[in-house]
């Protein structure tokens, strides 16, 4: 996975909606494919415990990679490959669902993963979109596992491509 190849990130509570930076957040914004803050490499060459690809995820706007931020906070930190790259920046697949869906979940305790409903707002957690529904402008998190839950669970594309069809083009577009 080494050399990042463009990809978008999408939940299955609504596949039109991708991750994207705002401004110090990450957000779920209608699928743009002229806009770059959407479009993140995915760069690594490690496994985690379970033999599951370990990646950053390093947005091509900024060059900041997606981090857990501790307490449960997502933020974003610059990146630079080729330094020693610290656990707060490495994330894993889950296992994937029967439609290919999976947690993307943080390396240093797989039991948190993204989740694109509850957003940390001052100082706690509250539910972001509508009756669990993303919607356009949520807030992506970190939140405890919900594997069945639609807004916590992710397909990983390469830019350019609709949804995928199996978690094998998701781990592809890692691996690439």
């Amino acid at each position: 996975m080494e050399g990042g190849q463009p990809i978008r990130i999408y939940c299955k509570g609504d596949t039109t909606l991708n991750v994207a930076v705002r401004g110090n957040e990450l957000r779920l914004v209608r699928d743009d494919p002229n806009d770059e803050s959407q479009v993140c490499d995915g760069v690594g060459k490690l496994t985690d415990d379970e033999e599951r690809p370990a990646f950053a995820l390093v947005n091509r706007t900024t060059g900041h990679a997606l981090v857990n931020g501790g307490d449960l906070e997502l933020g974003l930190a610059p990146y630079s490959g080729h330094v020693a790259v610290e656990l707060s920046v490495l994330w894993s697949l889950g296992h994937p669902r029967a439609d290919g869906f999976m947690e993307i979940r943080t390396l240093r305790d797989v039991r948190y993963t993204l989740d694109g409903v509850h957003g940390f707002v001052d100082g706690g957690y509250r539910l972001n979109g509508i009756h669990g529904i993303p919607e356009d402008g949520t807030l992506v998190a970190i939140y405890h596992s919900q594997p069945t839950a639609d807004y916590a669970v992710w397909k990983i594309a390469p830019v350019g491509h609709q949804e995928p069809h199996s978690h094998s083009e998701s781990d592809d577009a890692l691996e690439s």
